[in-house]
């Protein structure tokens, strides 16, 4: 191939091994790569577009080449050859990337590669944070381990094909004289589609949490969040931070909740403060509190709803439930003086 996709933005040509590998470390890693067979002719063409948590690059090496970065560690590459073939590693899986097939590589893997001469494969660097932040969207929780995608990507069909049709647009718009993506509002919509893209066309560790299969809660993490809600009811939860906190996506402990307490975590949290209010109310004596403030303690702050709520609840308002208390010790005193 004489002319390589973004040959506008040319990073580098070298024939040297060393300074190859020192270049190419610089934009993705250090790592190690040689040649392989008798008498190679490395004549290697790198080009480079970098955007803002993605980097397009297309790499040709222009001999066989075994490559082996290790551990990514603070990004996600996808490696999706335009000619040619390859060999790629991760872990335990192999696959043989070609034009019709991606690999796609997490961040806690060692990756190793061997290409061949003809091959010349867009290699896209997606930046760890800003992945995980839009996976923390879709499945609107916390990400508490690594995403670990399945190697292989087909790109010939179904959503891989999808993903690698908007990656495409995005390098054949990159490659005219003016174009939309100079913009940095079309270069972070570009840069979301082909995230969320990924995200939901390569199968991976929380695929089932975008779909809705969420894995069972297991009750010590259904535990964890009731121990808080009893522990400090006052306290400003809501269903992020407690699905937070017991290391569950918000989704997983709302079902949770509703399959084994037949509410919602929202639900469940007012009725442990409706109840911690009539508590105090039965013990507070008039001349000190007000039913307001015993309200407002526990985040209770509209409070004619909470009236409504309590009344509904325990048959009297709130007030009712402040006085008692005052006309029994009434009653206690006169019967002591009696």
């Amino acid at each position: 191939m004489t002319v390589l996709p973004l040959d506008k933005y040319r990073l580098f040509h070298s024939r040297d091994v060393d300074e190859t590998r020192e270049r190419v470390g610089r934009l993705f890693c250090p790592h190690s790569m040689n040649t392989v067979g008798r008498n190679p002719r490395l004549n290697t063409k790198v080009n480079c577009r970098r955007l803002e948590n993605v980097a397009i690059a297309v790499v040709a090496y222009g001999a066989d080449v075994r490559v082996e970065p290790g551990e990514l560690g603070s990004f996600y590459v996808v490696l999706a050859p335009v000619i040619g073939r390859g060999m790629v590693q991760c872990g335990r899986e192999q696959i043989n990337s070609a034009p019709d097939t991606a690999g796609v590589v997490g961040t806690d893997d060692p990756l190793r590669m061997r290409l061949s001469d003809d091959c010349a494969q867009f290699v896209i660097r997606i930046e760890r944070p800003a992945l995980e932040a839009r996976l923390a969207e879709l499945i609107d929780g916390s990400v508490s381990e690594p995403v670990r995608f399945r190697l292989g990507m087909d790109i010939t069909r179904g959503y891989g094909r999808s993903w690698y049709r908007e990656l495409a647009y995005g390098v054949s718009e990159l490659d005219q004289p003016d174009t939309m993506l100079s913009h940095p509002a079309a270069v972070e919509q570009f840069e979301r589609n082909l995230i969320t893209g990924l995200l939901l066309a390569q199968p991976h560790n929380y695929t089932a949490m975008i779909e809705g299969r969420d894995r069972p809660v297991p009750s010590r993490s259904l535990r964890a969040a009731l121990d808080l809600i009893h522990s400090h009811p006052e306290a400003p939860h809501t269903p992020g931070s407690l699905a937070h906190q017991a290391g569950v996506s918000v989704r997983a402990l709302q079902k949770a909740f509703r399959e084994q307490l037949g509410s919602s975590p929202s639900e469940y949290l007012r009725g442990v403060r409706l109840q911690r209010v009539r508590d105090e109310l039965s013990a507070a004596q008039v001349e000190v509190t007000t039913v307001g403030e015993i309200a407002s303690k526990y985040g209770l702050m509209h409070h004619g709803r909470f009236a409504a709520a309590h009344r509904e609840r325990f048959g009297e308002s709130p007030n009712a439930t402040l006085h008692r208390r005052s006309g029994r010790l009434l009653e206690c005193e006169g019967a002591n003086r009696a």
